[in-house]
């Protein structure tokens, strides 16, 4: 409590003090001219100076306001009680109702932001409604109070013009030249600002790439000041001159600091003004010194909006550019953010951190779950980074990090480390999601930094396979090689698909009579090359072009299907979909279209699903495979059982059909928990009324014990090898 009494008194003493020195000189100083042999003040700086201190001390400078105009007043102008109390009265009150007005309407923080921030309020109520105020307090008090003759001027004005000129040297004191008083104050009060100022408005502006024009500003204003302030009087320099000036500040708002801009105008207009010989050169009359301070006032209230509509857009334009550096969903900076990083500095250290299985998961939990997996990572990291350290949002299933320091790889690893220690989930569901990092240097931006990305991408993929940490520089050839390999192969696959070089295979699924349907297994053909499945197929899921793909598949089945009619009402043939088709919101439209091109019935083939799409959380996929059925297709659930299915999820699964995997085919006839396995899925989907299809069957053992587990179908090598169907 003592403290704080101690700095009230320090702040009243202070107050105080710079009332009584800054008032007495401020009376002394005030510009005036004379105008039909009367002397007519332009500017009352007495007022500039209490709205000065106001600003700066807030209520603490309001009673040392009152005492030092009361005791400067009893100085100069002697007299009487009652008189000198309404002068006061009429001289602070207006000024104290135009600040409480104001605190009130902007808040505690008031006297922050000068000179741009709520500069509207600030202009109307403290450089008109105070003004105004104290010009009808000081006329209302010379109806009833008898003033000395060197006073009662201003307080019954022999004319309404003398008036006005009255209140604008009132209001000019209050808009140009208050801020000329307050940043010396504040600097004698409190030096750091001093520095504050000379480092947030001066020195920026004398930076290289600024200096020359500063300088030739500066200098252009001083030259047109002391060639106005010159007593040469002439026409052409009032009236040619006073409007360059005008045009020197205007275009030095978007140029210089506006607190610089706003003080060299303030000193640039007392200048005109105490030295008026030139200024005010033909000017005669009271009506004409009024249109020159009206004039005065409206560029000040004009170049204060222009300032403040400057600062806006810059505002604006670094908002906008900060959004167009991040990404709107994770917050985090984006690939330009990257390259304009890699402007700044020749080079850095990136690394690529993939999550495996994202991509995957996404299909089932929607889009935001990865966005959800992205934030949570970096959540995680962030304690782990250290200063100048920043993570990159990448497309796809990929966050970048750039890094700095020694030990990279040591960091790196501990990161991996700890991110597949750690758990995240989605919806109370956990996300079982495996990391892996590449790394390496960034020497450039452009095309070669997108080439290393990339790099760095295939490394990160493979790297997450093994939740390892690998280093570019060591797998440079390997990651070219790969890289390389992998444009060829999708320029072969997109040539393949342009060139219409789909080739059907069939292989039959027969049941224990032999009877049954054949399943399409595709190939493609570029320039007498043969593409098989596990070379084309991460290509065309990776680019979309899987839509593309089903459609030329069934395009050619539907063609040799009409060409070589059999049976209505049964079904012949098996088509494979790829996930990303059953997703598309037109392909069933497509699909359809097509069989009745051809004039084939829908229940002539069925159409195969991975489990993924059976039991995708999609809305698109469920109300494809609804349609689908809808249509008279039958849905057959591809290699059951590896994925996320399980029993309570069979007994819902909406399918004719499930194709249980070969991993439980295979070694059926040593493990007794395959043959219990495909006991129960066939158990369970015949309480659901499915036909079960075995896959990869190879021997006659395996044959008998699947029909007896409750196998329908059998599929394998030892029923029949693929055959080109153009053979058939």
């Amino acid at each position: 409590m003592k403290n704080r009494n101690d700095s009230y008194v320090r702040k009243f003493l202070l107050a105080l003090i710079l009332c009584l020195i800054a008032v007495p000189v401020s009376r002394i100083i005030s510009p005036k001219t004379v105008v039909n042999a009367s002397d007519i003040y332009l500017a009352w700086l007495p007022l500039s100076v209490m709205l000065a201190i106001i600003l700066l001390f807030g209520r603490h400078g309001v009673v040392p306001v009152i005492l030092g105009f009361a005791l400067i007043n009893e100085s100069f102008l002697h007299l009487p009680g009652i008189e000198a109390a309404v002068l006061l009265f009429c001289q602070i009150f207006p000024v104290l109702l135009a600040c409480a007005v104001v605190r009130w309407r902007l808040g505690s923080r008031w006297r922050h932001g000068i000179p741009n921030k709520d500069m509207g309020i600030r202009i109307l109520w403290l450089g008109f409604i105070a003004p105004l105020g104290i010009k009808c307090s000081m006329y209302i008090a010379g109806i009833w109070f008898n003033y000395p003759i060197h006073l009662s001027e201003f307080f019954n004005s022999s004319s309404v013009i003398y008036s006005i000129i009255d209140i604008q040297s009132l209001i000019v004191a209050s808009l140009i030249f208050t801020m000329i008083i307050y940043f010396p104050l504040r600097m004698m009060i409190n030096p750091r600002f001093f520095r504050t100022f000379w480092r947030q408005s001066i020195k920026p502006w004398l930076s290289a790439e600024k200096r020359l024009f500063t300088l030739f500003w500066i200098a252009a204003l001083i030259a047109m000041v002391i060639t106005l302030c010159l007593p040469y009087q002439s026409e052409y320099i009032a009236g040619y001159l006073v409007p360059v000036l005008f045009i020197l500040f205007t275009f030095g708002i978007s140029r210089l600091s506006h607190p610089l801009l706003m003080l060299c105008w303030g000193c640039a207009a007392f200048a005109l003004m105490v030295y008026n010989d030139s200024f005010l050169h033909g000017v005669h009359s009271d009506y004409s010194l009024a249109f020159v301070m009206s004039v005065l006032i409206c560029f000040t209230i004009s170049m204060l909006y222009m300032m403040r509509i400057y600062t806006h857009s810059e505002w604006l334009k670094g908002r906008w550019q900060a959004q167009a550096m991040t990404d709107p969903l994770t917050g985090l900076p984006n690939l330009r953010a990257l390259e304009k990083m890699l402007d700044a500095q020749s080079s850095c250290i990136v690394c690529c951190l993939h999550m495996q299985n994202v991509e995957f998961l996404s299909r089932h939990f929607g889009m935001m779950m990865r966005v959800h997996v992205k934030r949570s990572v970096t959540r995680e990291l962030q304690p782990l980074l250290q200063e100048g350290e920043t993570l990159f949002q990448l497309p796809g299933n990929e966050l970048l990090l750039k890094l700095n320091g020694p030990d990279i790889a040591g960091r790196l690893q501990h990161m991996v480390r700890y991110l597949n220690s750690r758990r995240i989930y989605w919806n109370a569901t956990a996300l079982d999601i495996e990391f892996g990092i590449s790394w390496g240097e960034l020497q450039a931006s452009g095309k070669e930094l997108h080439h290393t990305l990339g790099q760095l991408s295939w490394l990160s993929e493979q790297a997450s396979l093994g939740q390892q940490v690998l280093a570019l520089t060591n797998s440079l050839q390997e990651v070219t090689d790969q890289t390389t390999d992998r444009v060829l192969l999708l320029n072969k696959v997109k040539r393949a698909l342009d060139n219409n070089g789909t080739v059907l295979y069939g292989q039959p699924i027969v049941n224990a009579q032999g009877i049954g349907y054949q399943e399409i297994l595709s190939r493609l053909v570029c320039d007498g090359e043969l593409l098989t499945p596990d070379q084309f197929i991460p290509v065309i899921a990776q680019f979309n072009l899987s839509t593309r793909f089903d459609m030329q598949v069934v395009d050619r089945l539907l063609q040799w299907m009409q060409q070589h009619p059999g049976p209505h009402g049964c079904a012949r043939f098996s088509v494979n979909l790829m996930p990303l088709t059953l997703m598309q919101n037109d392909f069933v439209a497509q699909l359809l279209s097509l069989f009745d091109r051809y004039a084939v019935s829908p229940q002539a083939v069925i159409i195969e699903i991975t489990e993924e799409q059976a039991l995708s959380h999609s809305e698109v996929s469920i109300h494809n495979i609804q349609r689908l059925r809808e249509a008279g297709f039958k849905i057959a659930i591809d290699d059951f059982g590896t994925g996320y299915a399980n029993f309570e999820r069979l007994k819902r699964l909406q399918a004719d059909i499930i194709k249980i995997d070969g991993c439980f085919v295979r070694d059926i006839l040593n493990d007794p928990q395959d043959v219990m396995i495909v006991k129960a899925i066939c158990e369970v989907a015949k309480g659901k009324s499915l036909t079960v299809v075995a896959e990869y069957v190879e021997n006659e053992a395996q044959r008998a014990l699947l029909l007896q587990a409750g196998v329908d179908y059998l599929q394998g090598y030892l029923l029949g090898k693929p055959q080109l169907l153009a053979e058939r």
